[in-house]
């Protein structure tokens, strides 16, 4: 009788195909999915989100003006942001180049008001640019301070050498001789699309086939993942820091080329406040902010992402003033999850 009705009992449980894994076992996948997705994961499930519901309330978000004018707002930040993701891959932050930027339109308006060539006013900009980075590594990696102290004084040094020639008054350059060019490559147009976006996006190109398949790009890996093992195999540490922070120089040099293009004018006001804009969508794209890891595919979905957040605010009547908070919400939310990121990868 027992028999019949352990049987019977047996019978009557739930039947679990082998190929099933449970409730748990669906879990666990979806732990492992999560876990094994790139970084840059959860900025762009929240940015096709954002694109989808501004698409459906604002009438004016898909139209070719906004998204041109949206196209055209992320291509300096997003030159910027390449140059911070390659320090943030070594571990390091340039704090100094919003600083940095408005030094280089005055360099091109000196050039162009002494009645240089547009060309050689648009290279000393770009190659100032690489000047003042290559300065600001050399102070970090020869003379061994912090790069946290060195670019933190290089802002307020190279916003005051900004604003001395004028005593901080911008400089019209729209009637210089030779100004095209600048305004073609900020504010002109090839066919449909902006020419500063056509910049952007080349750079971003060889920025990838650099970090990706060059010696170069291994070593700025290596130097941000384990500085000492990079040293006991031989990479020159110092020289790749330096290195780095040239190239990063030189990027702000061209974006200065861009924005000077844009405003027609050399400025030194520019650029306060945009370190904290940039440094805020590269640690969102899913670089680490202790170095070793970097995206520049995420790289450019978070500077896109902050480019469609200022446009929202922009549409639906968000005073500027708010940018700044949002901006630092952003900064600290990004922290935070690199942090949650870092702990999740040590378990």
């Amino acid at each position: 009788m027992n028999d019949a009705l352990r049987v019977a009992g047996a019978d009557a449980s739930p039947s679990v195909s082998v190929g099933d894994p449970g409730p748990r076992g669906r879990r666990g996948r979806l732990a492992t999915a999560v876990a094994e997705a790139p970084p840059w994961t959860g900025v762009g499930v929240v940015l096709v989100v954002m694109v989808v519901g501004l698409a459906v309330s604002q009438p004016l978000f898909l139209t070719y003006l906004n998204l041109n004018n949206v196209a055209r707002g992320l291509a300096i930040p997003l030159l910027l942001a390449i140059g911070a993701t390659l320090l943030l891959t070594t571990g390091m932050i340039d704090l100094s180049i919003g600083s940095m930027l408005a030094l280089c339109t005055m360099v091109a308006a000196g050039c162009l008001v002494a009645g240089l060539p547009a060309w050689v006013a648009l290279l000393a900009t770009i190659l100032a640019g690489g000047v003042l980075g290559a300065v600001n590594g050399a102070l970090i990696a020869k003379a061994g301070l912090s790069f946290f102290v060195v670019t933190l004084g290089a802002l307020a040094v190279y916003r005051s050498a900004a604003q001395l020639p004028t005593e901080g008054i911008s400089v019209q350059l729209s009637d210089k001789a030779g100004f095209g060019l600048f305004t073609w490559l900020g504010d002109g147009e090839i066919g449909p699309v902006s020419v500063p976006v056509v910049v952007a996006v080349l750079t971003l190109a060889l920025a990838f086939f650099v970090m990706r398949w060059t010696n170069f790009g291994r070593q700025v890996y290596a130097v941000g993942g384990n500085e000492h093992a990079a040293r006991l195999s031989g990479i020159p540490v110092e020289r790749v820091r330096i290195a780095v922070f040239s190239v990063n120089g030189l990027l702000v040099g061209l974006a200065a080329v861009l924005f000077a293009g844009r405003i027609q004018s050399g400025s030194p006001l520019i650029g306060q406040g945009i370190e904290l804009e940039v440094i805020a969508a590269v640690l969102l794209g899913g670089t680490s902010f202790l170095g070793g890891q970097s995206s520049l595919v995420g790289t450019t979905l978070g500077v896109l992402f902050i480019a469609v957040l200022q446009n929202a605010l922009n549409l639906v009547g968000v005073q500027a003033l708010w940018r700044g908070v949002v901006t630092g919400a952003v900064l600290i939310l990004a922290v935070w999850i690199d942090r949650l990121r870092r702990g999740k990868a040590a378990s």
